[in-house]
């Protein structure tokens, strides 16, 4: 049975459960706990993974539960929302670009928030932090006085996130340098590990980006190809089960290679403008 764990005091990261594909990767969910507490993502729409965080949250915080906190809209991240909200009363917090995705999800924002904003709980202060790139409405959640990051998909445990169709790579980018400006002592990540070097794994990412995006110029450079060549030629040994999500990630590279005029579009296949 998996244990939750306190991280830091009042912090405790709650395991959710995974779909058959993602395995040990399921969705993160994260408690703080002050006087009232806050859910940082609540995992899928399952009852009985939903069931396990309230007994949790019950255990740890029992009838203070005061905000749901969406770092995007996602099923995987959000699913759970009124499962325990109906059973806690809590609010539910997303991101105001979010709230129309949220609610393709059948799931209503109790409260708006926008870059900058603080959710105050009993005196622990959770700043938000816009970070678009996976998604447009895409946030973190900065627990100031702990110095710990909450990133859902903006940066995870382990390798690198997919910048989705709702997505922008170019903002992506600017995200991780925005929270380079933060003391951050801990990331804890919607999947994968906790991650204790934080300035290094998000200069890490950057620097992985920016490769990717000189390794398809080159491609490119050698005459005109499709994101589906491209994804071959970057990735010859890809799981199948990936390769859709690697064509995304391709295509979001392309996407701010053509904003930049650097890229040209005829057709399905793309070359570098000269």
């Amino acid at each position: 049975m998996e244990v939750e764990t306190e991280i830091a005091p009042g912090v405790y990261s709650i395991p959710t459960a995974a779909d058959s594909f993602m395995g040990m990767y399921a969705p993160n969910a994260y408690l703080v706990v002050a006087g009232k507490a806050a859910l940082i993502d609540t995992g899928y729409q399952d009852s009985e993974a939903a069931q396990r965080n309230l007994d949790y949250i019950n255990r740890m915080a029992p009838s203070t539960l005061a905000y749901i906190l969406v770092t995007h809209p996602h099923p995987d991240h959000m699913g759970g929302c009124h499962i325990i909200k109906d059973s806690t009363g809590a609010q539910i917090v997303v991101h105001a670009l979010g709230a129309a995705r949220a609610e393709d999800f059948r799931v209503t924002a109790d409260i708006l928030v926008n870059d900058g904003d603080i959710i105050d709980i009993d005196g622990e202060r959770l700043e938000v932090i816009h970070t678009p790139g996976h998604t447009l409405d895409s946030v973190c959640f900065y627990l100031r006085g702990k110095e710990i990051l909450f990133t859902g998909d903006n940066i995870l445990g382990f390798g690198t996130p997919v910048i989705s169709s709702s997505g922008d790579m170019a903002q992506y980018i600017q995200s991780l340098q925005k929270l380079l400006n933060y003391r951050i002592r801990l990331l804890c990540p919607g999947h994968g590990p906790l991650v204790k070097e934080p300035e290094r794994k998000i200069r890490e990412l950057i620097a992985h980006r920016l490769e990717r995006e000189q390794q398809l110029l080159s491609l490119l450079g050698q005459g005109r190809k499709s994101v589906a060549e491209l994804v071959a030629e970057i990735y010859p040994e890809l799981d199948r089960r990936l390769v859709e999500l690697a064509e995304k990630q391709v295509l979001a590279h392309i996407n701010k290679l053509i904003q930049e005029d650097k890229v040209a579009l005829s057709g399905n296949r793309y070359t570098v403008k000269e």
